[in-house]
């Protein structure tokens, strides 16, 4: 699987990390603004609030990933933390939680690639969740546009198998995939509701919602009950 890292994701980016082999963040193609790269959606007993942070962007909009930087000017990271313990701070596993995150923000990362990808493993060792990790900005030799880049990772990694998420459709060429001998899947997402504490149940927020509500044992068996796959 080869997906651009975001940060915090939701419970189905974990889903497909948990039946990948080996996963590449695709962390040199274009950076794009307003998106999951950088931001995500945490919530307590009201409306989801947004997580963001800060990043150099203006005037470098054509830059990969993996060279962009933090706005370390912000006291952005503060903020985080006091967010998630005023979400989360009376759910029953916000310790476990917060203290990989705490980890990961404390440290002085300058590059957002950097922190997300290191954040997202550390978020992987919870769900007990170990492919091959790998970022493609370090595969060297792998050129072309958004569609053959995929398949000539895939190749370099004796891939035979790629799993995408759905979205993906409105650009992936499949005959790509047969003529390269690769297996092309799509996932389908849909997850049952978990208890959020006598909360109402709000959908794709970050994984940080299901990991201190329920558990990380909890939230990696709802990654196994998964609704309908394709």
């Amino acid at each position: 699987m080869v997906e651009q890292p975001n940060y915090l994701p939701w419970i189905g980016y974990f889903d497909l990390i948990a039946q990948a082999d080996v996963w590449v963040w695709y962390d040199d193609v274009q950076y794009t603004r307003r998106d999951w790269r950088n931001r995500n959606r945490v919530a307590g007993a009201g409306e989801p609030v947004w997580l963001t942070i800060p990043v150099r962007s203006r005037g470098r909009y054509e830059q990969p990933i993996h060279e962009v930087e933090i706005d370390g000017e912000r006291p952005w990271a503060r903020k985080h933390l006091e967010t998630v313990r005023h979400c989360y701070g009376a759910a029953p596993f916000f310790e476990t939680v917060y203290e990989v995150l705490r980890a990961a923000l404390e440290k002085e990362h300058r590059c957002l690639a950097d922190l997300t990808i290191e954040l997202n493993e550390a978020l992987c060792g919870l769900l007990g969740l170990r492919p091959r990790f790998l970022r493609s900005s370090g595969l060297e030799g792998i050129a072309g546009d958004k569609r053959e880049r995929l398949i000539r990772i895939c190749d370099r990694l004796g891939g035979t198998i790629y799993l995408s998420g759905p979205a993906a459709r409105d650009y992936i060429e499949p005959e790509l995939f047969r003529e390269a001998g690769i297996e092309l899947r799509y996932i389908v997402y849909g997850y049952p509701p978990y208890d959020r504490g006598g909360q109402p149940f709000i959908p794709n927020l970050s994984i940080l919602d299901p990991l201190a509500w329920i558990g990380p044992a909890a939230t990696a068996d709802l990654l196994a009950r998964r609704w309908e796959t394709g």
